[in-house]
C-alpha cells in the first residue's frame, strides 16, 4: 500500500484523504443506524421506506450528475456533494423529531451519493493520462483507502454509539469538513477540450454522450459488466445476515463479520495488486468464483466458509474491472460515462434484488446464492469474452486505450 501512495501525484493523494475522510465521516453510524432510528421511534417500515427514497434519488440523479461535473467543474461538484451530505446527517442526528424531515435528509443523502459520483476520481484519470503514469497505483490506492475508512468507521461507531448516541453525528460533521479541505486543496489543470464544452448546454451533452455510447461498444460492454456484478453485490450484501443467522451464528457477532467481510475487500485489493492479472486469468477468477460457492450444496455450512472465499475472488475480479473502466472511459465525457454505470448498477440492483428474493422463497437461501453467483458468473465470462475479442490487444498490451478513444472521438464527431 506505501508503495501505492508513494507512487501518487499531490492532487491524487490529496483526494484519497478526501475520500478517506468523507467515507469515515459517512460509516461512522453505519453499523448502528436502523438501531438509532429505531430508538427515534421509526419502526421498520418506516426504514424501509427511508432506504428506498435514497436509492430511488440516487438513480434518477447520478447520470445527470455526472453530466454536470463534466459541464460545471468536477471539483466543484465535489465539494457541494460533501456540503449536501454533511447538511443530510446534520438533520439526521439532529432533528430526527419527525419522519418528514428524515424523509427530506434521505433525498440530500442520495443526491450527495449521486453528486460525488465521478468527479474528482475522474480528474486524477486524467491527471495520470496525460502524466504517463499506471492507473493500476491510484485504483489499487483508492481501493485501500475506502475500505481501511469503511471498518474504522464500523467499528469506531458501534463502539461510541452507547456513549455518544446523536451527537455520534458531530463527529461525523467534523469529518466531512476535513473531506471538504482536501477537496479544496486540489488543484487540476484545465485542458482546452474543457474549456470549448463549457459553451455547450446540457441537452447537447446528453445527444453526444448518449451518441458515444452508441458508437463505441467496449463502452456497451464495461457498463453491462458492472450491471451483471449486481448479482453477486447485492444478495451478498442485502442477504448474508439471513444466511448466518440461519446457519445458527448468534447476532452479536455479526458486527465482527461486517468488519471481517470488508477485510475481504483489502485481501482481494492485495491479490490483485500483487498478481500479474491478465483478461484470461480475471476470466478464470469469475468462474472459480460460483464453482467454490457450489460446494455448499454438499453441506450447507459450508456456505459460511465459502461466502468469504467468493468475496475475495469478486474483489479482486472487480479491481480489474475498476481499472479497466478507468482506461476504457470517454476523456470528453468521463464523469457522464462514471455516472451512467452507477445508475445502471442501481437499476440492475433492484433487479437482482428482486431475483434473489423470489429464490429464497422457492429454495432457500443458500441455494438461492448459488444460482445468482452462477447467473453473475455466466453473464460476466460471456460480456469479458465478448469485449476483450472486440479488443483483442487487451491480451497483448495496454495500448488498445488509445484506439479506444480514436473511436469514441470519431463516433462523438459523427453524432455532432
Amino acid at each position: 500500500m506505501t508503495k501505492n501512495i508513494k507512487y501518487l501525484t499531490r492532487n491524487a493523494k490529496l483526494v484519497c484523504a478526501a475520500d478517506f475522510f468523507w467515507n469515515l465521516g459517512r460509516t461512522f453510524p453505519h453499523a448502528i443506524l436502523t438501531i438509532f432510528l429505531l430508538e427515534q421511534g421509526f419502526d421498520l417500515v418506516r426504514i424501509a421506506t427511508l432506504q428506498s427514497v435514497f436509492m430511488i434519488v440516487a438513480m434518477v440523479t447520478e447520470f445527470p450528475s455526472g453530466i454536470w461535473a463534466d459541464l460545471f467543474g468536477r471539483k466543484q461538484i465535489y465539494m457541494a456533494a460533501v456540503v449536501t451530505l454533511f447538511c443530510s446527517y446534520l438533520l439526521i442526528g439532529f432533528f430526527s423529531d419527525h419522519f418528514i424531515v428524515i424523509l427530506f435528509a434521505y433525498v440530500l443523502y442520495g443526491l450527495s451519493v449521486a453528486l460525488k459520483s465521478g468527479t474528482l476520481e475522474a480528474e486524477v484519470v486524467l491527471e495520470f493520462e496525460k502524466e504517463q503514469r499506471d492507473i493500476k497505483a491510484y485504483s489499487v490506492a483508492s481501493s485501500y483507502v475506502m475500505s481501511i475508512s469503511s471498518i474504522a468507521g464500523g467499528l469506531l461507531g458501534s463502539l461510541f454509539y452507547e456513549k455518544m448516541h446523536s451527537y455520534m453525528y458531530a463527529i461525523s460533521l467534523m469529518l466531512f469538513v476535513l473531506a471538504f479541505l482536501m477537496a479544496a486543496l486540489c488543484v487540476f489543470s484545465q485542458t482546452s477540450g474543457q474549456k470549448e464544452r463549457e459553451q455547450r448546454h446540457l441537452r447537447d451533452e446528453l445527444k453526444v454522450g448518449f451518441c458515444v455510447l452508441k458508437s463505441s461498444k467496449p463502452l456497451l460492454y464495461m457498463i453491462l459488466l458492472f450491471a451483471s456484478a449486481t448479482l453477486f453485490v447485492q444478495p451478498f450484501f442485502q442477504y448474508w445476515q439471513v444466511l448466518y443467522q440461519q446457519g445458527g451464528i448468534p447476532v452479536r457477532y455479526f458486527g465482527i463479520i461486517y468488519v471481517a467481510f470488508q477485510a475481504c475487500n483489502l485481501v482481494g485489493t492485495m491479490i490483485y495488486n500483487r498478481m500479474k492479472m491478465s483478461n484470461k486469468k480475471i476470466m478464470i477468477f469469475v468462474w472459480l468464483i460460483a464453482i467454490i460457492f457450489a460446494f455448499s450444496m454438499i453441506n450447507t455450512q459450508l456456505a459460511l466458509f465459502l461466502l468469504p472465499v467468493s468475496v475475495i475472488l469478486f474483489y479482486v475480479f472487480y479491481q480489474h474491472l475498476d481499472v479497466l473502466q478507468k482506461k476504457v472511459a470517454p476523456k470528453q465525457f468521463m464523469s457522464s460515462f462514471f455516472s451512467l454505470v452507477g445508475t445502471s448498477e442501481n437499476i440492475a440492483s433492484i433487479v437482482s434484488l428482486f431475483i434473489m428474493a423470489t429464490c429464497i422463497e422457492y429454495v432457500g437461501i443458500t441455494y438461492a446464492y448459488i444460482i445468482l453467483f452462477f447467473m453473475f458468473s455466466v453473464y460476466c465470462f460471456f460480456l469479458c469474452f465478448f469485449m476483450f475479442v472486440f479488443l483483442f490487444v487487451f491480451f497483448f498490451n495496454d495500448t488498445a486505450t488509445t484506439e479506444i478513444y480514436t473511436i469514441l472521438f470519431v463516433g462523438s464527431v459523427r453524432c455532432v
